[in-house]
Protein backbone atom coordinates (compact mmCIF):
# COMPACT_ATOMS: atom_id res chain seq x y z
CA UNK A 1 0.00 0.00 0.00
CA UNK A 2 1.46 3.49 -1.18
CA UNK A 3 0.50 6.02 1.32
CA UNK A 4 1.64 10.17 0.05
CA UNK A 5 2.20 12.59 2.98
CA UNK A 6 2.84 16.20 3.34
CA UNK A 7 6.40 17.20 4.39
CA UNK A 8 7.08 21.11 5.62
CA UNK A 9 9.95 22.60 5.17
CA UNK A 10 11.87 25.74 6.38
CA UNK A 11 14.56 27.57 4.59
CA UNK A 12 16.91 29.43 6.04
CA UNK A 13 16.10 32.82 4.39
CA UNK A 14 12.46 32.92 4.49
CA UNK A 15 9.82 32.77 7.14
CA UNK A 16 7.08 30.89 5.26
CA UNK A 17 7.18 26.99 5.01
CA UNK A 18 6.90 25.46 2.02
CA UNK A 19 5.62 21.87 1.59
CA UNK A 20 6.53 18.81 -0.24
CA UNK A 21 5.57 14.95 -0.50
CA UNK A 22 6.79 12.06 0.73
CA UNK A 23 6.20 8.46 -0.93
CA UNK A 24 6.38 5.25 1.25
CA UNK A 25 4.82 1.49 0.71
CA UNK A 26 4.09 -0.72 3.51
CA UNK A 27 4.95 -4.25 3.07
CA UNK A 28 5.57 -6.91 5.48
CA UNK A 29 5.33 -4.52 8.50
CA UNK A 30 8.42 -2.37 6.87
CA UNK A 31 7.92 1.22 6.09
CA UNK A 32 10.28 2.26 3.31
CA UNK A 33 10.38 5.58 1.72
CA UNK A 34 10.41 5.40 -2.37
CA UNK A 35 10.00 8.62 -3.30
CA UNK A 36 10.16 12.88 -1.94
CA UNK A 37 9.50 15.79 -3.99
CA UNK A 38 10.49 18.84 -2.11
CA UNK A 39 8.91 22.42 -2.62
CA UNK A 40 6.23 21.50 -4.07
CA UNK A 41 4.24 25.00 -2.65
CA UNK A 42 4.04 27.28 -0.26
CA UNK A 43 -0.09 26.73 -0.41
CA UNK A 44 -0.50 23.58 2.32
CA UNK A 45 -4.01 22.88 1.50
CA UNK A 46 -2.78 22.68 -2.30
CA UNK A 47 -0.40 19.88 -1.43
CA UNK A 48 -3.03 18.03 1.15
CA UNK A 49 -5.10 17.67 -1.32
CA UNK A 50 -2.91 16.32 -3.80
CA UNK A 51 -1.16 13.95 -1.41
CA UNK A 52 -4.66 12.86 -0.52
CA UNK A 53 -5.68 12.11 -4.07
CA UNK A 54 -2.17 10.47 -4.44
CA UNK A 55 -3.10 8.02 -1.60
CA UNK A 56 -6.62 7.47 -2.45
CA UNK A 57 -6.12 6.17 -6.32
CA UNK A 58 -2.69 4.51 -5.21
CA UNK A 59 -0.61 6.12 -7.23
CA UNK A 60 2.40 4.71 -8.18
CA UNK A 61 5.39 7.02 -6.86
CA UNK A 62 7.22 6.42 -10.19
CA UNK A 63 3.80 8.87 -11.27
CA UNK A 64 4.52 11.19 -8.45
CA UNK A 65 6.84 13.60 -10.27
CA UNK A 66 4.18 14.03 -13.68
CA UNK A 67 1.20 13.95 -11.23
CA UNK A 68 2.89 17.55 -9.24
CA UNK A 69 4.02 19.04 -12.89
CA UNK A 70 0.10 18.52 -13.80
CA UNK A 71 -1.21 20.13 -11.06
CA UNK A 72 1.29 23.29 -10.98
CA UNK A 73 0.17 23.73 -14.93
Amino acid sequence: MYRFEVMELHSLGSRQPSYGILASVLENDTCTYIAYIPDISCDRSFVDELAHRCSEGQLSPLHLIDVVLDALS
